[in-house]
């Protein structure tokens, strides 16, 4: 299997995915009187999807060059996501525009909901090794 092609797979299923909890997300929303509007809901899933597809490609690349060192590559990206993540929710929540807990409640809801698929489709991705020659 070729890097691309596992990359696509895994693409379709993070497609899927992301419209679940979309969708789920905005029915929550709908269904209780937040203030935090749902646009910027919406660019917080983009930026979590963006952020996961670009973790998943560096995994994939080290699965090619050197599949025993996914796990720790998987680590070293979880913290880096994290502190991209901070950086990118800190503008939300310098100006008390919104209210701070429900921000930060609708992003990590978002970023957790990922990181467990993600940790989901990296065990799979170690399990299987599929770039191994056999």
């Amino acid at each position: 299997m070729t890097v691309l092609k596992a990359f696509l797979q895994f693409l379709l299923k993070l497609l899927v995915f992301s419209l679940v909890v979309a969708a789920f997300h905005y029915l929550i929303a709908t269904n209780i009187s937040m203030t935090f509007p749902i646009k910027e809901v919406y660019k917080m899933h983009v930026f979590v999807v963006a952020l996961t597809m670009l973790a998943y490609a560096m995994l994939l690349v080290v699965a090619r060059l050197d599949d025993t060192k996914v796990g720790f590559t998987f680590a070293g990206l979880v913290i880096i996501k994290m502190i991209v993540s901070f950086a990118y929710l800190y503008p939300l929540l310098e100006p008390p525009v919104y209210d701070v807990k429900e921000v930060v409640f609708n992003f990590f809801a978002i970023y957790l909901a990922f990181l467990f698929f993600e940790v989901r489709e990296a065990y799979i991705l170690i399990q299987k090794s599929p770039f191994v020659v056999e």
